[in-house]
């Protein structure tokens, strides 16, 4: 989580509203200035979930995550969620956050 926090806040800190960390549960959110909010999520299990939720209507956020692998997709388990959508496509994310952090970044400058 520290080195997701970091790297987001270096590349996208005059479009943060506020961030939290939390090391117990641990997540990492981030809301923006114009209203959307990330989460982050790692566990002990090297799963991790990467959640951008546009307002609070059901399926309204996009979400990589690897914490499921019934998707029958060639990057199973790592799977990205579109907007508006259930099911799942394949994903270039790997759960580590020094590949992952570039590729959110990119996707979320064009809708910050």
């Amino acid at each position: 989580l520290i080195i997701a926090r970091k790297i987001l806040l270096e590349n996208l800190l005059p479009k943060i509203k506020n961030e939290y960390i939390d090391d117990e549960r641990p997540f990492l959110e981030i809301s923006f200035f114009k209203g959307l909010i990330l989460y982050i999520r790692y566990n002990d299990y090297e799963e991790y979930s990467y959640q951008l939720i546009y307002s609070q209507n059901p399926l309204d956020r996009i979400r990589y995550d690897n914490y499921d692998d019934i998707w029958n997709v060639k990057s199973k388990p790592h799977h990205y969620h579109p907007k508006g959508e259930k099911a799942a496509i394949e994903s270039s994310m790997n759960g580590d956050p020094k590949h992952d952090m570039l590729i959110l970044i990119k996707e979320f400058l064009i809708v910050l």
